[in-house]
């Protein structure tokens, strides 16, 4: 039997969150690609960022992370489900901002602003006001409950 943690479950769908935004948008791509011209990737010149010694190529994904961001986030029945619907949008939003502070940092204080203190109610089904307490223990709540499922599933196989 695998015991999931709290904070592996949170480590977990953040880094899918990050695999998935670095994931290629094939669909923009095409739709860009008649949109510029080739000319600059055939004729190179020195004093461009081609110079640039401490450009590096992106590592590809791999196919484990590719894996991984379907079995949590895009796959048919992802794990991610679990998280109740009106509690979605403030995981990635605390997602998001725990895995990219701003120069203040991280902060309940500053997730109760971007809500603008408002959190769905699951008991009432609707949006009431809430405080960043209760916000946090919503999040907390809803991890949890990744936590749950990703140990479920971890135990099947």
């Amino acid at each position: 039997m695998t015991l999931v943690t709290w904070q592996d479950a949170e480590d977990t769908l953040t880094a899918a969150l990050e695999y998935l935004g670095a994931m290629p948008d094939r669909e923009r791509a095409y739709l860009a690609a008649g949109q510029r011209t080739a000319w600059p990737a055939i004729v190179r010149d020195l004093q461009s960022d081609y110079a640039d010694t401490e450009i590096s190529p992106s590592p590809q994904l791999t196919r484990r992370c590719a894996n991984l961001v379907e079995r949590m986030l895009t796959g048919d029945r992802p794990l991610a489900n679990i998280i109740p619907e009106g509690h979605r949008p403030l995981v990635g939003r605390v997602v998001v901002m725990k895995r990219w502070p701003g120069p203040d940092g991280f902060g309940w204080d500053r997730v109760f602003r971007a809500l603008d203190g408002e959190l769905y109610n699951l008991a009432r089904r609707s949006v009431l006001p809430t405080s960043s307490d209760g916000m946090r223990k919503a999040y907390e709540r809803a991890i949890g409950r990744l936590a749950v499922a990703m140990e479920r599933v971890a135990g099947a196989v």
